[in-house]
């Protein structure tokens, strides 16, 4: 006499849900049950439930995606292919300018005739886009997209109204990345303890980072201490020191206005945060402190010439590979000095509520967020994918993330700091209100403006309060009002503030 073996309850749920699926002739209904006793039906139905639900629904139909240019569309182009076969869907990929992004799409997103049925952005438009988006879980399950499995802090992004709208595909966050061969040297250790009265680490507080940043700096040797951007996301930059100023003081790190929508930018911790960043730029390479692009900002790192960068995830990315990076065997990932983790950028994908094609649109959204086709994308080189891994599964196999870093120890490191990041008491998310890009398109003007001398902080920061006024009068005051509201209690309820 054989004993069935008994299920567990989601396992039988799971497998229901399999039998019920309508295959569409993607997969056959034997091979789809052999895979579920193989590999668990649980299992099974995460890998293949969403894209065979989506496809079913969709039936034919190319899926026009677009996305930045540069950043993703090598990686997703080369594995288009697979997808179709997977799931008979053909892709096309259309891309635009990153400068492009929030003008051209907001004027697709208007449009009756969609130009695409599925597009990425950064999340702090998503109060702009928001209404011209369709809610994820009115095309699909929010567990199709593996949901449960991004970060938390990355989870709570892309909302409008209380609905999601949008799911990561690239996930930023504020770390250090340091010189092994100078912040370990032992010479080096013992001339800044005389120097500066503590031992050489990483930074953990602004005045550690500000020391860390001088002492490095020696133009003699074609060496700075720091690098930040000073142009284009300047905005990212000067966010981060008045977060990490106001967590200092005990207040409300990063609370832009108060509950009546009136700015909260002309006071001593937003004048500190502005002082500190211009501050920095006497750590730089001085041709380019005044101007600091992204992607000169990595390179000059990558060449070897800057002791450490505070700086989104995709620094170390880069410093890691040895195909691009000279410094690739003398880094090291530390957590960004301060005490809150910074989630200023990263990118998300949604559906436009023009789209033909949604369901085609969540069929691949589903598809990138399988995680092993995720890992994928982010194990790419960086000169094929600059994704940053979102997901807890990244972060918990580096090995299989990070294979060309994995011998040296270097995947497993970034993973630990990552995740002790991600699941920091203090973490700030940025704002998404309608008319975020007007807010904060008015600090990259007056920051830049203070970097350069052309004003005071407290000059460049009245001009700021002046602008975010004008901008919350053309959206409607009580309309910003409860969108703001919104945001401060999605902060309050996750105790990321008191």
């Amino acid at each position: 006499m054989y004993r069935l073996k008994t299920r567990v309850r989601a396992e039988t749920r799971a497998l229901d849900q399999l039998s019920s699926i309508d295959t569409g002739g993607l997969i056959s209904r034997r091979e789809l049950m052999h895979r579920a006793s193989a590999f668990g039906a649980t299992a099974t139905l995460a890998t293949f439930g969403g894209v065979l639900r989506a496809a079913a629904q969709s039936g034919s139909g190319t899926v026009r995606v677009g996305l930045d240019s540069g950043a993703f569309t090598p990686i997703l182009q080369a594995f288009a292919t697979e997808f179709r076969d997977a799931t008979g869907i053909e892709v096309e990929f259309l891309s635009y300018p990153l400068g492009n992004m929030y003008d051209q799409n907001l004027l697709a997103l208007r449009q009756g005739e969609a130009r695409f049925d599925v597009f990425d952005f950064w999340p702090n438009f998503t109060g702009d886009f928001g209404p011209f988006l369709t809610p994820l879980e009115e095309v699909g399950s929010l567990a199709d997209l593996d949901f449960d499995d991004i970060a938390k802090p990355f989870r709570l992004l892309n909302i409008y109204e209380g609905k999601t709208v949008g799911v990561m595909i690239d996930g930023d966050m504020f770390i250090n990345t340091l010189r092994t061969d100078l912040f370990e040297d032992e010479a080096e250790m013992a001339t800044f303890n005389a120097r500066y009265g503590y031992d050489l680490a990483a930074p953990r507080s602004w005045q550690e980072y500000r020391d860390t940043a001088e002492f490095f700096t020696r133009p003699d040797q074609g060496l700075h201490g720091a690098v930040e951007v000073t142009s284009f996301f300047v905005y990212a930059f000067f966010i981060n020191q008045l977060v990490q100023a106001g967590a200092e003081r005990g207040e409300r790190y990063g609370e832009l206005f108060d509950d009546q929508m009136r700015p909260q930018l002309v006071n001593d911790t937003a004048i500190a945060a502005l002082d500190r960043y211009r501050e920095m730029t006497a750590f730089m390479p001085p041709e380019l402190a005044m101007a600091m692009p992204w992607d000169v900002g990595r390179q000059v790192f990558f060449e070897g010439q800057i002791a450490q960068a505070n700086w989104w995830t995709d620094m170390p990315k880069g410093a890691a590979d040895p195909s691009i990076s000279d410094v690739a065997t003398r880094i090291k990932c530390a957590p960004s000095w301060g005490d809150v983790t910074v989630l200023p950028y990263g990118r998300a994908m949604g559906i436009p509520a023009n789209s033909t094609n949604k369901e085609g649109a969540f069929a691949v959204m589903a598809w990138i967020q399988q995680s092993q086709n995720a890992n994928r994308w982010v194990a790419e080189t960086f000169s094929q994918s600059l994704m940053d891994p979102w997901r807890t599964s990244m972060f918990d196999e580096p090995a299989s993330t990070f294979p060309l870093q994995a011998g040296s120890g270097f995947a497993q490191n970034f993973a630990d700091v990552s995740k002790g990041l991600l699941a920091a008491d203090k973490v700030y998310l940025d704002i998404s209100i309608p008319g975020t890009n007007r807010y904060l398109s008015s600090m990259i003007q007056h920051v830049q403006r203070a970097v350069t001398g052309q004003a005071t902080s407290q000059e460049a920061l009245q001009a700021m309060e002046a602008e975010f006024e004008e901008t919350t009068e053309i959206f409607n005051r009580e309309r910003q009002i409860g969108h703001y509201d919104e945001y401060r209690q999605r902060m309050i309820d996750n105790g990321y503030w008191s």
